[in-house]
């Protein structure tokens, strides 16, 4: 579930316009253009259309099935024990309608959340009558301190295999409450290069989009996207050794009817870097730079400190999300 939540939020929202009209079949985690051309994938189509955002995009066939993506993702929401219980085990804003407990009663579970923008989850409940039946809760592995409220007071709970289990009797307008509080991290990436998250979150540079639309007679309308955004940073390394004192988050918050855009971006993280200059493209692509057998690059790095902005994955569509550790 983990794994489900990560793909979902962070790597099929960067790969479709804001209106999930067009797609790339392949992007880049590090991805500082997007043009027609072949690039180092596995699959070098003389078409050169793998990178673009564009309804012929790569395989015509992955246009007629990315949009069951967003609907699976929340058909899939809840599930049924063998006790006719039920479990979230994925958290999105929803409402369930069911039956529950041995008499199999009717009712219905109002969700509410910003979650994975924010780390509260509240769960509504309506029934006619009083019921028995277990509700269960998912509690992923990045988080070491969640808390449980039920009807807003705190209460214990043991944790098995990831779940948490409240087994109780349940009345109309019971309130279960999830905290998920998000701790900024830094993952190793390929390369010895580092990349900071956040709860299920993958953080990006922030970098200007400029679209542009072209045209194919053999392959329609589609986008490229160029930036004039400086992009090759690495991260200090005394700012990764305590991420929580270094990394300021900024709450935006998130808008009504938001659409998956830089503009949209509900949160932003600062972390001090430095220019790598010697660090550039090469055909369009930002090839990661050779590191020591530490992890810090040991070529020529700028002497001034700079602050970076990083906003979450999902919402950019060029960005630098593996970075270099530099001194």
């Amino acid at each position: 579930m983990d794994a489900l939540e990560r793909a979902t939020f962070n790597a099929m929202p960067s790969q479709t316009t804001e209106n999930y009209n067009e797609k790339q079949y392949f992007q880049m985690a590090n991805q500082i253009e997007i043009q027609r051309g072949v690039y180092a994938f596995s699959l070098p189509f003389d078409r050169q259309m793998n990178n673009v955002l564009g309804a012929r995009s790569g395989y015509t066939c992955c246009y007629a099935n990315m949009h069951q993506g967003w609907t699976k993702f929340a058909q899939h929401l809840w599930y049924k024990n063998k006790s006719n219980g039920i479990a979230a085990l994925i958290y999105s804003p929803n409402v369930l309608s069911t039956t529950v407990g041995a008499e199999k009663q009717k009712i219905a579970i109002t969700e509410n959340t910003q979650y994975p923008f924010n780390d509260n989850i509240d769960f509504q409940m309506e029934m006619k009558k009083s019921v028995q039946f277990q509700f269960q809760l998912r509690i992923p592995t990045w988080c070491t301190n969640a808390e449980i409220y039920v009807n807003n007071q705190k209460v214990s709970f043991e944790t098995k295999n990831g779940i948490v289990t409240l087994d109780q009797k349940w009345n109309n307008k019971d309130k279960i409450t999830l905290k998920l509080p998000m701790k900024v991290q830094a993952s190793s990436w390929a390369d010895n290069s580092k990349t900071i998250e956040r709860g299920p979150l993958v953080y990006a540079l922030k970098m200007e989009e400029k679209w542009d639309k072209a045209n194919q007679e053999n392959e329609g309308e589609y986008f490229i996207l160029n930036s004039s955004s400086k992009w090759n940073y690495g991260l200090w390394e005394e700012s990764v050794k305590d991420l929580d004192k270094n990394v300021q988050v900024k709450q935006i918050g998130l808008k009504e009817n938001f659409k998956w855009n830089l503009e949209n971006a509900p949160i932003e993280l600062t972390i001090k870097s430095k220019q790598i200059p010697d660090w550039k493209a090469v055909n369009g692509l930002a090839y990661l730079p050779v590191s020591g057998r530490d992890g810090v690059y040991k070529g020529n790095v700028d002497a001034n400190l700079e602050t970076i902005t990083l906003v979450p994955i999902g919402f950019t569509k060029l960005r630098v999300v593996a970075f270099p550790l530099v001194k």
